[in-house]
């Protein structure tokens, strides 16, 4: 199947290049370059001045410089801790964390509470005023949050700032503690405040897991989507152009004109993509094969939208081998009508009339220049500097040309400015309410950009309108956060504890200290846009991918749903 499906997008490329020839030789062509990447410090740094410069920095004795960052060896030991107070069953055992004089906020004041949703309510707020604290009651207020997650983000002066999360029958806890401690061995508690503090309340599961019951029918449910990636690469050859880091997107639309949202499933190289028609019953039909969409190339993304303007959702993927179009043939079936193979490896697809001519045009994100079958992302190119890099790949718009033609335009109309940004996703929105549709690119590894649509040319003002961001932008999605009309810009981005503590210490720039932050929440103002991400506390919602605003409850606000999650492990020497 995969050698078939590329020589038939090979031949109908082929078939149109004549029709196509003027447009194909506007195309810019792309220039690999590998960049030399600067050596990192060791596992275990060994320069004693800069370790001493950032231990004074940061207020602790020289002498744990020793072990690496400064500042680790406290975090490693109050995180050891914390956990064997949080899991001790008796008074005693929480007595020997305890310094003397050991005083505390309350963890969680008992506040009246705020209703969210019908079943849903919300108690917050701050912990209130120091008090001496004996190990009974602060053996009480742990068993009363039940299961407890503790993150360190920053470490000074002998205090750790910590991200605690704890989970409970109908209620979840999130809270920022600050936890002083001795400079003995092992050092103990001296105090702990909690500096805010969320829980959220619920009489019943907001969701419900239903994946099983609407696809879970299908042969392939469990030969493939039940598998995890492991599985895979096991199974599947290098040349099967199977990638580890995953990033396979989906879309969704009414491909048969029922009436009913279907959904189209991209998968890794080898493995047939799949779409799935929604049955009046609500389960869900894989007909992939039937409809000549199975392809199994490596997939990133898909978009299903009506290009030819017929009433009907055809089908764009971006796959590695070229962006593949399809046509719908009466809400029967798919038909290849080319493959445009200026996009080496894509990752993300989003559709508009940049232009204004009455068809939908596509845009893509490149992530990383020189990706190859055998070199991809940082195997091909490492992002430098790692908060400002300009050496990823170039984004591209293809200009609609009716009848299943499209031609890069991306140069002519201006979007070549900063192009070279490491993109992750893009989207839509005329945010300037002047009649055509801006766009906003989430980049990785530093400066977003916002594009300005002039009457079809683009400018980038992101930095005049503040929203450069400057952080691990994954994602982008537009929406009326505060309903006063005017679209407002979230971004997904990684929240990092382990990224905070290292920002924080000595010669972090201001815009490096926002790449561990979290999600980015901007609202439009008189001026252009204000942050409104910590106030609004959206900022740790995990290492961020997908984003999106959704009413959820039908309330008339629009809230946010975040897809996040990331590999980890123990090993913390090399920050």
């Amino acid at each position: 199947m995969r050698g078939l499906f590329q020589a038939v997008l090979s031949l109908l490329f082929v078939s149109t290049s004549s029709l196509l020839a003027d447009l194909n030789n506007e195309l810019i062509p792309l220039t690999l370059k590998q960049m030399a990447r600067p050596d990192r410090l060791p596992e275990s740094v060994k320069d004693a001045a800069l370790l001493t410069e950032v231990a004074l920095d940061l207020g602790l004795p020289n002498s744990g410089a020793s072990e690496g960052w400064p500042g680790e060896a406290l975090s490693r030991i109050a995180l050891s801790q914390l956990a064997n107070l949080s899991n001790s069953k008796t008074a005693k055992e929480i007595q020997s964390f305890l310094a003397e004089g050991f005083v505390s906020t309350s963890l969680e004041p008992d506040k009246p509470a705020d209703p969210l949703w019908d079943d849903i309510t919300k108690r917050s707020g701050e912990g209130g005023i120091q008090t001496p604290t004996n190990p009974k009651a602060l053996l009480k207020k742990i068993k009363a949050l039940g299961k407890i997650k503790f993150k360190v983000i920053r470490v000074e002066n002998h205090t750790t700032h910590l991200h605690v999360e704890a989970d409970r029958a109908g209620a979840e806890y999130s809270a920022t503690w600050l936890t002083s401690w001795t400079d003995t061995k092992p050092p103990k508690l001296k105090n702990l405040r909690v500096k805010n503090f969320k829980t959220i309340i619920s009489e019943g599961p907001w969701f419900h897991d239903a994946t099983n019951t609407v696809i879970g029918r299908n042969p392939r449910f469990k030969a493939q989507v039940l598998h995890g990636i492991d599985h895979w690469a096991q199974r599947i050859t290098r040349i099967g152009d199977l990638s580890l880091t995953g990033h396979h997107g989906l879309a969704v639309g009414d491909v048969n004109g029922d009436g009913l949202e279907d959904l189209y499933v991209c998968d890794g190289g080898s493995l047939p993509n799949q779409l799935y028609l929604q049955q009046p019953d609500g389960t869900a039909k894989e007909v992939a094969l039937d409809w000549g969409v199975a392809w199994l190339e490596d997939s990133r993304s898909a978009l299903l939208v009506d290009l030819d303007n017929d009433g009907d959702q055809d089908l764009v993927v971006a796959t590695i081998a070229m962006i593949a179009f399809a046509e719908n043939l009466n809400n029967q079936a798919f038909k290849l009508r080319g493959g445009f193979p200026g996009a080496p490896y894509p990752f993300s697809l989003s559709a508009a009339d940049f232009d204004l001519d009455g068809d939908l045009d596509i845009y893509t994100c490149i992530y990383g220049a020189g990706d190859q079958p055998k070199k991809r992302g940082f195997e091909a190119n490492s992002p430098t500097p790692f908060n400002d890099a300009e050496n990823g790949g170039r984004n591209i718009l293809l200009s609609n040309l009716g009848g299943f033609q499209f031609t890069d335009v991306t140069q002519k109309v201006g979007l070549d400015q900063n192009n070279t940004r490491w993109s992750f996703s893009a989207s839509w929105e005329d945010y300037d309410r002047d009649g055509d549709p801006d766009l906003y690119v989430a980049n990785d590894f530093g400066r977003n950009c916002l594009y300005q649509n002039n009457n079809g040319q683009f400018s980038n003002i992101a930095k005049k309108a503040g929203v450069e961001d400057m952080a691990a932008g994954m994602s982008v999605s537009w929406g009326d956060s505060n309903r006063d009309g005017a679209p407002d810009l979230l971004i997904g981005n990684m929240f990092s504890s382990a990224g905070q503590r290292v920002s924080f210490q000595r010669d972090y720039k201001v815009e490096k200290k926002r790449m561990a932050r979290g999600n980015t929440l901007f609202t439009t103002s008189k001026d252009g846009f204000e942050d409104a991400s910590i106030a609004s506390g959206i900022t740790n919602s995990g290492w961020a991918w997908s984003s999106g605003f959704a009413d959820l409850n039908n309330d008339g606000w629009q809230d946010l749903v975040v897809a996040n999650g990331y590999l980890s492990n123990s090993r913390d020497n090399d920050l």
